[in-house]
């Protein structure tokens, strides 16, 4: 093997046993030195490679958010507002059904994602990457939702719609980041396969009834 395919080889073993690490510990509970321990290289490769355990956690984070953005266009759920404008209103409730549906997949599964985990450490312990996270993916995805939200609540307004898509996202959530105590008061091991696309239905059901009441809400303050 060459020095190039060393490089990438060494590369890759150190993303690998990062992503592992930073699930199981978060980024403040996980060092260099365990990452390199596991990746069978000595703490300098590590070093060499990517400079600090901050850009280290960004390639872990940034190799996840890529996998999302390729399971969202794989599954119709991406979008420009462009197209979202020329869209029917049935149309418009299917996709944001797929985006919920991929949400779900990868966060319960099963099995559950590593991007959820990694989240879950990261809300409860935020590291000095939050601001980079927040920034490129985060936000872009709260900003994507919204423009589904804004479309099928015609004239909300801003603060409305943001707290309409925190509603929507957060239904989403609660299934990983409570599932222990979710798990046990099923009295199950594990989220069944399958289950993701009974909840994908319900939640976006469940939200559509509740954006409907929000348009009838707007409607009224504008009246008055």
């Amino acid at each position: 093997m060459d020095a190039n395919g060393q490089a990438a080889g060494t590369k890759r073993r150190l993303v690998t046993a990062a992503s592992g690490l930073f699930a199981a510990h978060g980024f403040h509970g996980t060092t260099i030195r365990d990452i390199a321990a596991r990746a069978a290289v000595n703490v300098a490769a590590g070093n060499y490679h990517y400079g600090s355990k901050k850009a280290l956690y960004l390639e872990v984070l940034r190799e996840q958010f890529a996998g999302i953005r390729a399971s969202l266009r794989a599954g119709g759920a991406e979008w420009s507002s462009g197209e979202l404008a020329r869209l029917g209103r049935a149309e418009l409730e299917r996709r944001l059904r797929a985006r919920v549906k991929i949400m779900l997949d990868l966060l319960i599964g099963p099995p559950p994602g590593l991007h959820g985990t990694l989240m879950q450490r990261e809300m409860c312990d935020p590291s000095e990457a939050l601001p980079v996270i927040v920034t490129e993916f985060i936000a872009p995805m709260m900003s994507e939702m919204g423009e589904i939200v804004v479309r099928l609540v015609p004239g909300a307004s801003r603060k409305a719609v943001e707290r309409c898509v925190f509603s929507i996202i957060g239904q989403a959530l609660y299934y990983r980041f409570t599932m222990p105590a979710t798990l046990k008061l099923l009295g199950i091991e594990e989220y069944p396969r399958g289950y993701a696309r009974e909840l994908a239905e319900h939640i976006t059901e469940f939200s559509l009834g509740g954006l409907a009441q929000v348009s009838r809400g707007s409607r009224r303050r504008r009246a008055r």
